[in-house]
């Protein structure tokens, strides 16, 4: 087996995201020096809640997901194989793991588990937002995995048809991943002649502290040596996915317009039925395209689609979003500062919508300039000034309950005495 690594372009401290894309990006695997956004200890601690429920059982169309893999296949109820809050570290869940096991390899996938923690989900957030900036935004949502594998050999990405690019930060041991263009078939099993070109069987083999990057056109097979902690990024890239979203809004749409009536409609046959006839199969066909034909060109549709954008933007792609944080009450001697992205967008005549880390809403446009202005770029100020710069008393309740909103969704923080967030 060969290897073929490309060396992506580094910036001091991080990743040039920027020559990144321009070299790299959806066009040839990559291998990167990059500290990963999370460190050990935060991902042992998200790995043990994504876990809990599962203790008791499998769960299914519940996220965080959870899957455990060893030997031939996937244990569909792993049960104490899977950490608990008895394990204070992972090197504590993973010498249990090698005496339950006998030595056995395994994997531990973690799916979707930034939801549970603000703090992780942010700080991923703030790593991958470079590459946006670079690339464009994603408009459809990313899938998060901790990986925890040990001397395992995972051939899931090799059996379906590739639909994602995928950013690997390896954290701790080593992995290896054989990459294939699905356009030019499997590659070979084993090369025996060293004189064979590498391009024939390429592989990425990254050690901690190092990010893995391929395009969303390779089929891939990862093998994760002794210990091996990873967090991932799939990146949807297939094509047909944007079309999948959309039918998928459409038919909820439709839905909501026939009033969310979950009957299956059974229809006559035989003598005395027809086709076209009241109540049969054609007129109500016809409704259906009726219905749709409405929803595609009425303006919900485009709302909804302003409002989902905005949302996925402020997210960078990374939903599901954690919950809100708890409210604090808001006076006009509060003093607070702007400290999260507001991605703001018009929403019709006379409104716009406001975005934070994945949650929307909407306010009158004149009013959202004044109050946008009067946040500033994170220097402090009194919730008193911020009242009157939007034209209002100083303890307007309709700018104080906006303000306790943007705290609760984190777009500003208090401030104490000190000056530092309370």
């Amino acid at each position: 087996m060969t290897t073929l690594i490309h060396r992506a372009p580094q910036a001091p401290g991080g990743v040039d995201w920027a020559l990144f894309g321009r070299r790299h990006w959806a066009r040839e695997p990559a291998l990167l020096s990059a500290p990963p956004p999370l460190g050990l200890d935060r991902i042992h601690a998200l790995t043990v809640e994504s876990c809990a429920p599962f203790r008791a059982g499998t769960r299914f169309w519940v996220m965080p997901d959870v899957r455990f893999l060893a030997g031939d296949g996937w244990l569909r109820a792993p049960g104490t194989l899977l950490p608990g809050t008895a394990e204070p570290a992972l090197d504590a869940y993973q010498d249990r793991l090698d005496a339950d096991l006998a030595g056995q390899g395994y994997l531990l996938t973690v799916r979707q588990p930034l939801l549970l923690d603000h703090a992780s989900w942010a700080a991923v957030r703030d790593a991958i937002r470079g590459l946006w900036r670079a690339v464009g935004w994603p408009n459809l949502p990313l899938v998060a995995e901790v990986l925890i594998g040990d001397r395992f050999t995972d051939h899931a990405g090799a059996a379906e048809p590739p639909s994602h690019a995928a950013l690997t930060w390896v954290l701790r041991g080593r992995m290896d991943v054989r990459l294939w263009d699905e356009r030019r078939g499997p590659p070979p099993v084993a090369i025996a002649d060293p004189r064979r070109q590498p391009d024939e069987a390429p592989v990425l083999s990254a050690g901690a502290g190092e990010l893995l990057y391929w395009p969303g056109d390779r089929r891939h097979v990862d093998t994760y040596r002794e210990r091996c902690v990873a967090l991932r990024l799939r990146i949807p890239d297939d094509r047909r996915l944007p079309f999948t979203a959309l039918r998928d809004l459409l038919a909820d749409l439709v839905h909501a317009r026939q009033g969310h009536d979950e009957s299956v409609p059974f229809f006559p046959f035989g003598p005395g039925s027809r086709v076209d006839g009241p109540g049969g199969v054609l007129p109500r066909l016809t409704a259906l395209g009726d219905e749709l034909r409405a929803v595609v060109d009425g303006e919900q549709l485009r709302r909804t689609m302003r409002v989902r954008w905005a949302a996925l933007r402020s997210a960078a792609g990374l939903e599901p979003i954690p919950e809100p944080r708890e409210g604090v009450p808001m006076t006009p001697e509060t003093r607070i500062r702007r400290s999260g992205e507001i991605v703001r967008m018009p929403d019709g005549p006379g409104h716009e919508v406001w975005a934070v880390d994945g949650n929307v809403f909407t306010l009158p446009a004149a009013a959202s300039d004044r109050l946008f202005a009067a946040l500033g770029d994170g220097e402090e100020i009194g919730v008193a000034e911020v009242c009157r710069a939007a034209g209002a008393a100083g303890d307007d309740r309709n700018v104080l309950a906006l303000l306790g909103r943007l705290y609760r969704l984190r777009g500003i923080e208090v401030v104490g005495d000190d000056g530092r967030a309370a």
